[in-house]
């Protein structure tokens, strides 16, 4: 009976068909993440460090009173902008990116930050002026979008900053941006399809024609995309078993705790695996989606449709990515790819759609 007290104290403001779903996602992917680096689990450690801090924002997300998420809604835009802004000085490199800050015992990475805090300062915009949305509250969003898009995407990060600029489209969209506005803007982006080609660097225009063959460079820029189809092919129907995936223990298989970390379960758990961790994920959008539904004022609606686009977007783009549909975008998938900033992020992500749908009528009143 105690037991049973603990655990509805608890849970009392915790979405528990989410978070149960959420917690298998942790646990195989912590699971997946030994055998991504060979058995060495120093990774699988660290990762299991940043889940107990993202667990723990996550709860409290959940339970802060949902005032406090608005009133903070700007200024957590604004130190992400700052942050974003030391990268290019402060940055560390690595492959060829300057896309995460040293604090000393851990990195940050400003972008991925980004995508919880541009859904946050867009609802709070919109939320402010609610009674007057025009052409100009839309340019004046805009702005808001491209700023972090310029930054992130001059890193290079093509990824993140198209997903960043996804989800700001929408939800501006959203907020009643007008269709013949959206069709106007679609021709346009076709017409300036050229120069943005042109202003792409080389290494970005190879992996978007490697797409159509990867198999006319298959030792450079189609590489990462055939190892990956090759694991997931070899994967079959049951897989080969956990730790004995050949891709990985034979160095084939690249940036497999991040990028390709999906292509590692694949191999080894073959369709069946892969089938039944797709359906997790996508009941956990769904759930989201449906609380989405349900909220009744402006702020917490795009909020958590953001978010929400967000978390599905980065999900699609990497299974798509390592199936040889997508460009290699190097978009990580979320809750299962190694990383601090991405873990937390997503995992404070669905607090807040969470703290949002259980306190919509406070809100609406």
């Amino acid at each position: 009976m105690n037991l049973n007290l603990i655990q509805n104290y608890i849970f009392r403001k915790i979405d528990r068909p989410i978070f149960w779903s959420l917690f298998l996602i942790l646990v195989i992917g912590l699971i997946n993440l030994t055998s991504a680096n060979q058995q060495d689990v120093t990774n699988t450690l660290s990762q299991t460090i940043n889940i107990i801090i993202g667990l723990t924002f996550f709860y409290l997300i959940c339970n802060i009173q949902t005032r406090v998420i608005l009133t903070f809604a700007p200024w957590v835009y604004l130190i992400s902008i700052v942050l974003l802004i030391f990268v290019p000085f402060f940055g560390i490199e690595s492959h060829g990116a300057k896309r995460w800050i040293s604090l000393g015992i851990f990195n940050i990475q400003p972008s991925e930050i980004l995508k919880l805090s541009l859904p946050l300062m867009l609802a709070w915009f919109y939320q402010k002026n609610t009674y007057r949305i025009d052409y100009k509250i839309h340019l004046l969003s805009g702005l808001l979008i491209v700023f972090p898009f310029y930054f992130i995407l001059s890193q290079p990060d093509l990824g993140t900053s198209i997903l960043l600029l996804w989800v700001g489209l929408i939800i501006i969209f959203l907020a009643g941006l007008p269709t013949k506005f959206l069709i106007t803007s679609f021709f346009g982006a076709l017409l300036a399809s050229p120069f943005v080609w042109n202003s792409l660097l080389g290494y970005q225009k190879q992996r978007i024609l490697s797409l159509l063959d990867p198999f006319s460079d298959p030792y450079g820029s189609g590489y990462h995309s055939i190892q990956s189809i090759i694991a997931l092919g070899s994967g079959g129907m049951f897989g080969r078993g956990w730790l004995n995936g050949t891709q990985t223990s034979l160095d084939f298989l690249p940036e497999t705790t991040t990028d390709f970390v999906f292509s590692v379960f694949s191999e080894e758990f073959g369709f069946f695996g892969v089938l039944a961790v797709i359906a997790i994920y996508i009941f956990i959008f769904y759930r989201c989606m449906w609380m989405t539904s349900k909220m009744q004022d402006n702020f917490s609606r795009l909020l958590s449709a953001g978010l929400t686009v967000s978390l599905f977007t980065g999900f699609i783009v990497n299974i798509a990515m390592i199936s040889g549909l997508f460009p290699i975008v190097g978009v990580a998938l979320p809750f299962f790819s190694y990383g601090g900033t991405s873990m937390v992020v997503s995992l404070v992500s669905l607090g807040i759609i969470i703290n949002l749908y259980l306190n919509k009528t406070l809100i609406a009143n």
